[in-house]
């Protein structure tokens, strides 16, 4: 009989309870509908309700992270309901490519990161706050400069040679690496790492270096409006990890060093007694130029719905100042949001649209690091004279403080809108069509200002004795960019005799990318406006150019489905596809195919494993193998393009402009990467430890390379499918949730491995740079570090006469000691060898929470266990290449005949071509680290306080982020490095000098409020 005919045969009654969850806490704001209508209540603050409902309805009780309950009612006996925190991890809903699934189902390799994970952090953007929360999801922070925020990130390591980048989706949007930095963390509701073919493979084409999904946060269906507001506020410190020794023994070791090289000492006695005696005046120009610096955030929101439609209004403030001196330089970043969505009997409307925009302000002064540590600590060496002059200083390339504060500036801002509309009809029970049109629009504008600075060599000199920024460069860019995203699917989902379970997906779309850009470059300008100066003197760069000459158009078409199938809970298979058509590739190579396929096995569910299920937990046993595809090789590589240089070349004393060009290759096709994949997933002790490993295997073929060529061919050849890659590794991921009287304890940790080599490049090529080469070579993995291997150091003549030696190397007792790798008599470059990688292996995170009566504590640790990093120049030789006048304190335990077992060489005068003029690993360091990324205290004030002035959660917090750093080489950055993403690709990349800005610690508090 129809629903409605039996409400009216029924008797209504007036129903009471009151709902709290296992603590005897009451749920406030708790919705309590009747099951299939509108019809509904909220709880109190106590916890109590009141509803009229027909006799023998059934009335369903939600509140947001706890499992809702069902009943049905068959008096007006007072009610009362347990809510249970949602905690068991088989039944979590996993966000996949265009659908979700249950973790209990899920057959590929796929690691949800929840929302807890990003909010409360003082991180500058979403990818800092993934760093250490999922296996294989490996992030390094390059650089923590808030203007210039460089990280890598790669799922599962290296596997190929060009850009590794992950695919990026926002809530169903293919958008670009830089839009996940664009959105505010605290909007997030939870991120799923694609990892294998299983779960990968419906993107296809762009799949094959992982995919990143994010889920913005939604309104809740039947629950009241909640207003939230989370602020964070605090400082970041600057913390230089190496330090120089004081002036005077400065100045003793600069002599020493001379002496040990034959040459006359650099300071007299009364010059060291001058600097001995003034020893407390003296301030480093680190210490000047770097200052701390405010980093606040603000996010607001307001959510909820009723049976037919949900609500997410929200606005977020982030803005985190830079420790340099000079004018407010920083980055600050505003979002706003609305999700909504609504139902109208079988169809389903959606629109989520963002409006993020970021704003810096940096300083144009790329060199100030670098000077400012090359100058000794003589007190007599001042940036600034108190009149407010800057003063020449030796060793500097300018003045560090000068071009800070009087220097220009880089201000950049950036508006990006990124959203849809969808729609959702269901045709038939289980079938559905879905539509979503999308949008994701960039625009970016960047204004560059040198500006001119003048030196005195006296704070009362009357003529100035240099300047920097004579040019007074003014540089305005501009770029659009955008991308249009339409799909249209065919979802099917039907459960047959509660065991036969079948899920289809067939679909279609489009993306298509536009990207225009100019760029104005000037000199000579106005000194004030930054506009063609009045005198006439203003020269165009002929490096400007204008949106014609900067314009790039592409497109994919794609077909793409899944078909799926689960018996019983107990055995499942998933096939999926993609067919994807790129506007990069010639048309008879345009298309690619990538399928998947992927199978599981729950033991758990058998009769024989009863015991195991009743006593134990769950387990599962999943597989999946599959072909993915990566298409990032430049637009209109298969076409040969030309370029014009304005007066680049001499033609009878008369600059002339000419023609460049690049081959084109019709013949290109897609890079493509095999992927097998095998893991299980299983619960223990009652389903409160969740344990998960994964063990992967993934060959890449047909990677798109350029051939070297020599200069003299006047052009670039055309790339071609030539090389191949092999990428293996494995993952483990621990949770276990324990509750010890009245402390609830939550554990996470997760580890992985993944190590590349080379298979097919054909001749090996080594990429020489200052004091250590890289090296691709078939066997090995991508630019391995190649030099030489040391033994110690020579402590005797003797030993030197019976030892070999670098050609033509004048050696003396302290220097190095090469490994005659080949067997020769003297040391050359036959002897160099593979020393190490500088990717990173045995990456790991560990989290640990504990709750106790409103107080909670937060930890959470991130690191490598085996990393090699190569460093050169100043931080490695004293008084480097005599541009640097410094020794630092971590450069002290140097070879003597006193101290045989040093770290470093004997102290030398610049230039030692023995020991600093060859690759070897003295410039070698070990790279591992234990970081204490996080820690948090808490405490949320009970809420029968709150309550009387209308609160429901109030918790204030102290925070502090990078707290402290375990790791052998303390005076540099572990994750500092010269690679990027793909190792350097094919072309490689410079030496990693360390001229880092400064590791920044974090201290503050934060408020949590919800209304």
């Amino acid at each position: 009989m129809p629903e409605f005919l039996l409400a009216q045969n029924s008797q209504t009654i007036q129903i009471t309870g009151k709902v709290t969850d296992t603590s005897g806490e009451p749920v406030i704001g708790g919705s309590v509908f009747r099951k299939g209508t509108s019809e509904g209540v909220f709880t109190d603050l106590e916890g109590n309700f009141k509803l009229s409902v027909p006799q023998g309805s059934a009335i369903v009780v939600r509140y947001l992270g706890y499992v809702s309950q069902e009943l049905v009612v068959a008096d007006e006996k007072p009610l009362t309901i347990i809510l249970q925190e949602d905690v068991k991890k088989i039944n979590e809903v996993v966000v996949i490519g265009y659908g979700t699934r249950q973790r209990k189902s899920i057959v590929g390799a796929v690691d949800q990161i929840g929302s807890n994970r990003l909010e409360d952090r003082p991180v500058g953007n979403t990818m800092q706050a993934l760093q250490g929360a999922a296996a294989n999801l490996i992030i390094q922070q390059r650089s923590m400069n808030p203007n210039d925020n460089s990280m890598n990130i790669n799922i599962r390591g290296i596997n190929t040679m060009n850009n590794n980048d992950p695919l990026v989706i926002i809530d169903g949007i293919i958008t670009e690496m830089e839009s996940l930095n664009r959105i505010n963390p605290d909007d997030i509701a939870g991120i799923s790492v694609l990892k294998d073919a299983g779960s990968a493979a419906i993107y296809g084409s762009r799949s094959s270096n992982g995919v990143i999904l994010v889920t913005t946060k939604q309104g809740t269906k039947g629950l009241r409006p909640v207003i939230r507001f989370n602020s964070m506020v605090g400082y970041e410190n600057p913390k230089v990890l190496f330090r120089p020794v004081k002036g005077y023994e400065n100045a003793l070791l600069r002599n020493q060093a001379e002496i040990n090289s034959g040459n006359m000492p650099s300071y007299t006695p009364g010059q060291i007694r001058d600097l001995y005696e003034h020893r407390d005046e003296e301030e480093w120009f680190m210490d000047q130029i770097m200052q701390r610096a405010l980093q606040q955030s603000y996010n607001v929101s307001i959510s909820g719905g009723n049976e037919q439609s949900t609500y997410l209004v929200s606005g977020g403030f982030f803005d985190q100042g830079s420790n340099f001196a000079g004018d407010d330089y920083g980055v600050k970043r505003y979002n706003f949001r609305t999700n909504l969505s609504s139902e109208y009997g079988k169809f389903k409307l959606t629109t989520q649209i963002a409006y993020n925009r970021i704003v810096q302000n940096a300083p144009n002064a790329g060199n100030a690091i670098i000077d400012a540590t090359r100058v000794a600590p003589y007190y007599y060496n001042r940036m600034k004279a108190a009149n407010g002059r800057y003063l020449t200083v030796e060793g500097m390339e300018g003045n560090s403080l000068g071009i800070l504060e009087k220097g220009g500036f880089q201000k950049k801002d950036e508006d990006n809108i990124i959203g849809n509309v969808g729609g959702e009809l269901t045709i038939i029970p289980g079938l559905k069509a879905k539509g979503m049109l999308g949008i994701d629009l960039t625009a970016h504008h960047r204004l560059i200002r040198g500006m001119e600075v003048p030196y005195y060599s006296s704070e009362d000199a009357t003529e100035v004795s240099s300047r920097t920024g004579v040019d007074r460069n003014t540089e305005d860019y501009n770029e659009k960019k955008y991308t249009l995203n339409t799909q249209f699917m065919l979802d099917y989902d039907r459960t047959f005799n509660e065991v036969h379970q079948v899920s289809g997906l067939l679909g279609v779309s489009n993306e298509s990318f536009t990207r225009e850009a100019n760029e104005i470059k000037q000199k000579f300008t106005d000194p004030e406006l930054g506009i063609p100066a009045a005198d006439g003197k203003t020269e165009f760069d002929p490096g400007s150019y204008n949106t014609p000459q900067s314009s790039t158009r592409r497109s994919i078409y794609s077909l793409f489905g899944r078909a799926a199938y689960s018996y019983a809970d107990t055995y499942y298979g998933e096939a999926s596809f993609r067919y994807d058509g790129s506007s990069k590739f010639a048309e008879s190579h345009r298309w690619g195919f990538f399928p998947s396929f992927s199978a599981g096995w729950r033991l758990s569910q058998e009769a024989f494993m009863d015991f195991y299920r009743d006593e134990v937990g769950d387990f599962k046993i999943r597989g999946s193998y599959g072909v993915l595809g990566n298409q990032n090789v430049d637009d209109y590589s298969y076409v040969t393009t030309y370029t014009v240089y304005t007066n680049n070349y001499g033609f009878n004393n008369t600059p002339v402009s000419g023609t460049g060009f690049a081959f084109g290759n019709s013949e290109l096709q897609w890079e493509k990467s095999a992927n097998f994949n095998i893991g299980f997933d299983a619960t223990f002790l009652k389903d409160q430890l969740t344990v998960s490993f994964d063990y992967f295997n993934k060959k890449t073929t047909g990677i798109l390379l350029k051939t070297e060529v020599p200069m003299i061919f006047g052009g670039e050849v055309a790339n071609e499918n030539a090389g191949e890659m092999q990428n293996r590794g494995w993952e483990l991921t621990l949770n276990y949730h324990l509750k010890t009287g009245a402390l609830q304890h939550v554990f996470n940790f997760n580890i992985a491995d993944s190590q590349n080599k080379v298979t097919k490049f054909g001749d090996e090529r080594i990429s020489d740079r200052e004091q250590m080469a890289s090296l691709i070579r078939e066997g090995v993995a991508l630019h391995s570090y190649f030099g030489y291997k040391t033994d110690g150091y020579f402590n005797n003549y003797e030993e030197i006469a019976n030892g070999v030696v670098p050609v033509g190397a004048i050696v003396a007792p302290g220097d190095v000691k090469y490994v005659n790798y080949y067997p020769d008599d003297v040391i050359d470059d036959k002897d160099r060898q593979i020393l190490g990688n500088a990717f990173p292996r045995y990456t790991f995170g560990f989290n640990y929470n504990v709750n106790w009566n409103g107080f909670d504590l937060d930890v959470f640790f991130q690191g490598v266990g085996k990393r090699n990093m190569v460093v050169r120049g100043e931080l490695i030789e004293p008084f480097h290449a005599n541009y640097s006048k410094v020794i630092y304190e971590h450069q002290l335990d140097f070879w003597s005949p006193t101290n045989t077992d040093a770290r470093w060489p004997r102290l030398t005068a610049p230039g030692n071509a023995n020991n600093y003029g060859h690759d070897s690993e003295l410039f070698l360091l070990d790279a591992a680290y234990l970081r204490l990324k996080n820690i948090q205290i808490g405490y949320t004030l009970p809420k029968s306080l709150t309550t009387r002035f209308g609160v429901q959660k109030l918790r204030v917090s102290l925070n502090a982020q990078n707290l402290w750093t375990l790791t052998k080489n303390s005076f540099i950055d572990p994750e500092s490095t010269e690679f990027g993403n793909n190792m350097g690709g094919v072309g490689g990349v410079d030496s990693n000098s360390a001229r880092n800005y400064p590791t920044l610690k974090y201290y503050g508090i934060g408020l949590n409020l919800e209304f």
